[in-house]
C-alpha cells in the first residue's frame, strides 16, 4: 500500500479546503488554522486541521478523506502528522463516536461529559451535538 505524502496545505488552497468542508457539513477554516493535506498517487486525498483554542491548547479535527481514497490509511496518517506538527501542550478533538478508536491510537483519551475544556472546545462540542444526528465524543491528548 502506498503511504500518503503529508504537508501543510498551501495558503492558496484554503478555498479548496473550505469547499471540501462544506461538502461534508463541517465548519470552515481560516488562515489561523494549521491545515494538512494528504496526497496519494499524485492526487489530493484528504485534509485535516488544528485550530488554536488557547495559548496552550488546540483542537484537532476537520478530517476529510475523499471517497476514492478511503480505506487506505489516509485519516490515520493525517492524525499522526497533525499531532507531530502541533505546537500545543494539549490537543482536544470532537470525533464522531465511531471514530474514537482512530484517535485513541494516537494517544487521545475520551473525556466524561462534565470534563473541563477551553470555552471554544466546549462551545463546538455543544454545536456538534445539536447539529449532527451522529453521536460525537470529547477527547484530549496531553503533549
Amino acid at each position: 500500500m502506498t503511504t500518503p505524502h503529508l504537508a501543510r496545505l498551501p495558503d492558496a488552497d484554503l478555498a479548496w479546503a473550505n469547499a471540501r468542508y462544506a461538502e461534508v457539513d463541517f465548519l470552515p477554516s481560516d488562515a489561523s488554522h494549521f491545515l494538512a493535506l494528504a496526497m496519494l498517487d499524485g492526487e489530493r486525498a484528504g485534509l485535516g486541521r488544528v485550530v488554536p483554542v488557547s495559548a496552550t491548547a488546540g483542537e484537532l479535527g476537520g478530517m476529510v478523506v475523499l471517497p476514492a481514497f478511503r480505506g487506505r490509511g489516509v485519516a490515520d496518517a493525517l492524525v499522526g502528522f497533525l499531532v507531530a506538527q502541533s505546537r500545543f501542550a494539549e490537543l482536544f478533538c470532537i470525533p464522531f463516536a465511531d471514530l474514537v478508536p482512530l484517535y485513541a491510537r494516537h494517544g487521545f483519551v475520551t473525556l466524561p461529559d462534565d470534563a473541563p475544556a477551553p470555552a471554544p472546545v466546549a462551545d463546538k462540542l455543544a454545536w456538534c451535538r445539536a447539529h449532527y444526528p451522529r453521536a460525537v465524543a470529547l477527547m484530549r491528548r496531553a503533549g
